[in-house]
């Protein structure tokens, strides 16, 4: 704004000073000749210079003093106008040439982001080419050998004539997979790449010679990898069909968390069914879209409080309370995000404290990513049960540093009973170079898999592969029988919901459990800290004491902390908080 008054300024002063200058010059400050003029009657005043003659008619002439003090004033206030002039136009020239300098180097950046963009498009366009082209060659070594054998049967007659006897084959594989199976079936992912070969995993019905040995280490290796998820602050996904045991084994890990921390332990969760999730506070996407939102924030919120402790507080904060986001049927919740909730906008806060106005959908990618970037080291993990193998569908994971940050967990199951399910996901996991990158290790890990998919037929378990990122390990093996565990878990943390799903509260009730206070008494206290503006939610928290105790009928805010609220209400308000049922409702 400044500048564009230069050009203005400094063109008034220069004439400013131009005019003081000239009036300076003029004669109208030197000593001057006046007389009277008898040639006209009466006769008339008139001044001249005094180095001019006056005429033969002048009478009475006097000389009038010059004022050289004004010339002089005049003249420097010229000299004044001008030299302001001269240093505005100075300061309008250095003000261009700094815009124009400015300009050369925002040029000179921008070619230069060109020049890096330009050149990491063509490092894409190599890398790509490159896969496409080993992808195209082993397309047609395999179209080779397939041709070879389609034009010359003996060959394929040859090859099965060379095969080793059935005992010696079956002892073959077991020792294969007993060394392999001696390193405790645990491979560690290297970097290199290679091309993506899929296994060839045993037909159902073919016979398989199986080793106690085996099975007792692939059941410990499965055990193990259950018992690393209960340990890790890293965030889980758990791929696998339906039937594959993703939800036992979430709800292993999930007890058994509770089980270890109590009610020092967070659980949200964001479902398509209605679940428990061993406690969790529990949002339908398909039935409430802003009860889930108002999940996803709350654990933002806190994710975000714990970043900002000092590093003396928050360490030991966050070791003893972890929070565990939990999405479940996560491709469901996709499509459901993608279709009819596309057009829902939300106000999704930046981490400056700004709004963003963004689609439920990306503000669901956000914060995952942001969970799993962040919430490792401050205890706050997501856990997402996926029917999909394609880790392009978990769009928060949008690189490779996204997907070295979670643990993958791929179930599979194959029931007899039912005559359902395959191992498509396990075998597809194996031979994908983005999940495990060395082509020596896949190639071990295809050794393990058809005595692991033959034990896992036999006892009726499901496989697991797992990664634990922490030591860069991948584990496959046998998921123990935990079905027992896992019902135990659902009768202390589920049913117990359940149970008290239709409590109906009486004074007598009341007095039962809270046996130091009365019922018209709670509801007094409540309305006292209703009338200082204090929120529905904390007054469940703090005078009815809503998850405190574990037989306490309050544990559940949704549940049952709005019950006995209400019912206080309902039984001893006068009038005075008749708006109470709709007192800061949703809060």
């Amino acid at each position: 704004m400044l500048r564009q008054l230069y050009a203005p300024a400094s063109t008034g002063l220069f004439i400013c000073g131009a005019i003081a200058a000239i009036g300076s010059l003029s004669g109208y400050f030197n000593s001057r000749l006046q007389y009277c003029d008898t040639a006209t009657n009466p006769c008339t005043r008139v001044a001249i210079s005094v180095n001019v003659s006056p005429p033969q008619t002048a009478q009475d002439a006097i000389v009038l003093a010059g004022n050289g003090k004004m010339r002089l004033s005049l003249g420097l206030v010229a000299m004044a106008l001008l030299a302001g002039g001269y240093v505005i136009s100075g300061l309008e020239v250095e003000s261009l040439a700094a815009i124009a300098k400015q300009e050369e180097t925002d040029a000179f950046l921008e070619e230069k982001r060109q020049a890096i963009l330009a050149d990491e498009e063509e490092k894409k366009l190599v890398l790509s080419s490159d896969i496409r082209f080993k992808d195209f060659e082993q397309q047609v070594l395999d179209g080779y050998a397939m041709l070879l054998l389609e034009n010359n049967p003996e060959l394929a007659e040859q090859i099965l004539a060379e095969k080793p006897s059935a005992q010696t084959e079956a002892q073959t594989v077991e020792t294969t997979t007993s060394a392999a199976l001696s390193t405790s079936a645990t491979l560690t992912p290297a970097t290199t790449t290679a091309d993506q070969v899929n296994p060839d995993p045993i037909q159902d019905s073919e016979p398989q010679v199986v080793d106690s040995n085996a099975l007792r280490t692939l059941v410990a290796a499965g055990s193990r990898a259950i018992d690393g998820l209960i340990e890790t602050s890293q965030s889980l996904i758990f791929l696998g069909t339906p039937g594959a045991g993703k939800s036992v084994s979430l709800g292993i890990v999930l007890g058994r968390k509770k089980k270890r921390f109590g009610d020092r332990v967070r659980l949200y969760a964001i479902a398509m069914k209605n679940d428990g999730f061993s406690g969790a506070k529990v949002g339908r996407l398909n039935a409430d879209s802003n009860v889930c939102y108002e999940i996803l924030l709350e654990v933002i919120t806190e994710l975000r409080k714990r970043a900002a402790l000092p590093k003396s507080e928050r360490e030991e904060y966050c070791e003893q309370t972890p929070v565990i986001l939990i999405l479940d049927d996560f491709m469901s919740q996709q499509k459901l995000l993608s279709s009819s909730l596309s057009k829902k906008i939300v106000r999704y806060p930046e981490e400056s404290g700004a709004y963003q106005k963004i689609s439920l959908g990306d503000a669901f990618n956000a914060a995952m990513a942001e969970i799993v970037f962040n919430g490792r080291e401050l205890n706050v993990a997501g856990y997402v049960g996926t029917q999909s193998s394609n880790m392009d569908d978990l769009k928060f994971l949008s690189s490779k540093g996204g997907r070295a940050g979670v643990i993958l967990m791929y179930q599979a199951f194959r029931n007899v009973k039912k005559n359902q399910g395959n191992y498509e996901i396990i075998s597809q996991a194996i031979g994908n170079q983005h999940v495990i990158a060395d082509a020596k290790e896949r190639e071990r890990m295809r050794d393990v898999f058809p005595q692991a998919k033959a034990l896992s037929v036999q006892e009726q378990r499901p496989m697991v592969l797992s990664s634990n990122a922490d030591t860069g390990e991948f584990i496959l093996g046998i998921v123990p029988d935990m079905r027992d565990e896992y019902r135990e878990y659902e009768r202390l943390y589920n049913e117990a919901v359940d149970e008290v799903a239709d409590f109906a509260w009486t004074i007598r009730k009341v007095s039962d459990f809270y046996p130091d206070t009365t019922a018209e008494a709670l509801f007094n206290e409540i309305r006292n800290l209703v009338n200082d503006g204090v929120t529905q939610r904390e007054i469940i928290r703090t005078v009815l004491k809503c998850g405190e105790n574990k037989q306490h009928p309050t544990r559940s805010y949704t549940v049952h902390g709005k019950t006995l609220f209400r019912w206080l209400v309902d039984n001893f308000d006068n009038g005075e908080l008749s708006a109470m049922q709709e007192f800061d409702e949703g809060r």
